[in-house]
């Protein structure tokens, strides 16, 4: 039994920015976190969606009686999770996680010597029984191409390390509890050159007076770098315009992190592409909101900015060595561009299209009538599901629910309610395994099951200028504490936020019954944005659209019309100018 953390009560709170929209109209959100006063805990109870996650299981209909269904398969197993349970190996993984002298994990060795007839004789020799283990299970996989996706990939070795320390300290758990996070977001200045209308971070044309300096941030990467932090992304406000990105990146590449950028793409010329890529970025994700360069404009608050962002589109395409994703936000005004943005993104040359949830946080607190509903949510859920399953370009999302999707890829909404399309090919169908990408086969149903959607606080965390650390990007007034008076590692395992988003049972609304909770846990923005309440139910899950309902009517939240919403935005745009 692994004992709770007491947490550093003195080094986390809850508080909006003094800068932020939050602060200047007053949002509040609470600190405490009450159980749900449902006494009913099954998951068909129909008192909080059109369809209960229960009957979403069974294939069944509204008011169906869900037991005389065929259930989806929701639990998957891989082999080596039998190994996983038994103490003994809990405790060989830690010994293989321990660091030496040189700062270098065993498992590391072990993985950069298999196969591998460069490294010593000795040593292969030394960890040949590890060796036998691996072709065990890397079952139908060649072992050249395992070599190529571990071995010469840096980011995924150091996750592994953080794996195996988390397995050896809290044991296989569902979601599992990560001693460290797998990915980091660090919105490291606040500084931007546009002013888009749903900005979750507040950015304006200036810094912030106690934004970080060089070396702090140097040091912040370097325990990072101490930490075995595998991925790190890099944002703002507009990364691209500060002095510091160039140096971040190359103190972060000499970690071993897989480093990417999320830019408005306006400055991305070719010879400052090529500049990145020498530094050390492999990934540039690129905003863009509509394929209607005036659409988009409007959105970002400056004409012109379309044509920018696309050139830069092109320019990392151009660029080797740079991997080019499209963003899009999807809002009421460009719902009904999903599928022409995804083929547009494609065109450009692009290798992911990323969706990000609109969230009523940031100056998205002044646009609320841009939400999409939990309904528009399923149809942009399927469509993107559809994509991974076609293959070719990547697809990810900020929605948790996406899972949920892929893994009951055959179920859709209809007119009438649920409507089974039969049983999906689990051995051949992709699966979004939350901030890792997708995967095919049980293999990636079990890795989804444990990472668990939803990582805000758990598997990835945010930093913000001034050094605060955040569940998530969408969680800016949820402060774990701050660099410049505790460690990144102690501020993430000490966090009073820590038991409320690890533990999936303590959770309101259908979240907290949720079939599917193991695999999505609802966006813990989206609920707090809407209820105050880091653990409340996801109002943007069509399981809790009666809760949805309530929102609206009582004025927190707001549905426009998308079509209305799209023309208004074309006549601002308009009025701004061409793009």
């Amino acid at each position: 039994m692994i004992a709770e953390r007491q947490p550093q009560q003195d080094t986390s709170y809850t508080r909006p920015a003094d800068h932020s929209t939050a602060a200047a109209i007053g949002k509040q959100y609470c600190h405490e976190f009450p159980p749900s006063a449902n006494p009913d805990k099954r998951s068909t109870r129909g008192d909080d969606g059109e369809v209960s996650s229960g009957q979403f299981i069974r294939f069944a209909r509204p008011g169906e009686d869900a037991v005389t269904h065929r259930a989806l398969r929701i639990e998957y197993h891989h082999p080596i999770e039998k190994y996983l349970r038994h103490p003994a190996f809990r405790r060989l993984l830690g010994l293989l996680a321990k660091e030496d002298a040189n700062g270098v994990a065993a498992i590391e060795k072990i993985i950069a010597s298999y196969r591998n007839p460069a490294w010593p004789l000795w040593e292969r020799i030394k960890y040949w029984i590890f060796h036998k283990f691996i072709d065990r299970m890397r079952g139908q996989t060649p072992a050249e191409v395992f070599r190529q996706r571990m071995a010469s990939h840096k980011p995924t070795v150091r996750g592994l390390v953080i794996v195996a320390r988390s397995l050896a300290e809290f044991g296989p758990q569902i979601p599992q509890r990560f001693s460290a996070p797998l990915f980091a977001v660090w919105n490291f200045t606040n500084r931007c050159n546009l002013a888009c209308k749903h900005c979750y971070q507040d950015s304006e044309r200036r810094t912030i007076a106690n934004e970080l300096t060089l070396e702090e941030k140097f040091r912040l990467v370097d325990q990072m770098g101490q930490a075995h932090l595998p991925m790190l992304a890099l944002s703002g406000g507009e990364p691209t315009i500060s002095p510091d990105l160039l140096p971040l990146i190359r103190r972060a590449k000499g970690h071993g992190m897989h480093l990417t950028i999320a830019t408005n793409g306006t400055n991305l010329t070719p010879d400052f592409a090529g500049r990145l890529a020498e530094a050390g970025l492999r990934y540039v994700e690129i905003s863009l909101d509509s394929v209607d360069p005036a659409r988009h404009d409007a959105f970002r608050g400056t004409p012109g900015m379309w044509e920018k962002a696309v050139a830069g589109a092109k320019a990392v395409v151009a660029t080797p060595g740079l991997r080019l994703g499209i963003a899009m936000c999807v809002h009421q005004g460009n719902f009904h561009e999903v599928s022409d943005m995804i083929r547009f993104a494609e065109r450009l040359g692009a290798g992911c299209f990323a969706h990000f949830n609109f969230i009523p946080v940031g100056r998205g607190l002044k646009m609320v009538s841009g939400d999409i509903t939990p309904r528009q949510r399923e149809e942009l859920l399927a469509i993107l599901n559809a994509k991974m399953q076609e293959g070719g370009m990547g697809v990810i999302s900020t929605a948790p629910q996406l899972g949920r999707v892929c893994l009951a890829g055959a179920v859709a909404f209809g007119p009438d309610g649920l409507i089974p399309l039969g049983r999906p090919d689990e051995k051949a169908g992709r699966v979004a395994c939350s901030h890792a990408g997708a995967g095919s086969g049980v293999k990636a149903r079990a890795v989804a099951k444990y990472l668990g959607g939803c990582g805000a606080g758990r598997t990835y965390v945010c930093i913000e200028p001034n050094g605060d650390v955040t569940p998530c990007v969408y969680l800016p007034h949820r402060v774990m504490g701050n660099v410049r008076q505790k460690s990144f590692i102690d501020i993430f395992r000490d966090s009073v936020f820590w038991q409320i988003l690890n533990d999936r049972n303590h959770r309101l609304h259908h979240c907290e019954v949720c079939a599917m909770r193991i695999y999505c846990g609802g966006c813990r923005a989206r609920a707090d944005a809407y209820y105050g309440q880091l653990h409340a139910g996801d109002p943007g899950c069509i399981f809790n659209s009666k809760h949805w309902d309530e929102l609206v009517r009582s004025g927190v939240a707001v549905i426009a019309d998308a079509q209305q919403s799209a023309a208004e935005m074309h006549i601002t745009a308009t009025r701004h100018g061409p793009g």
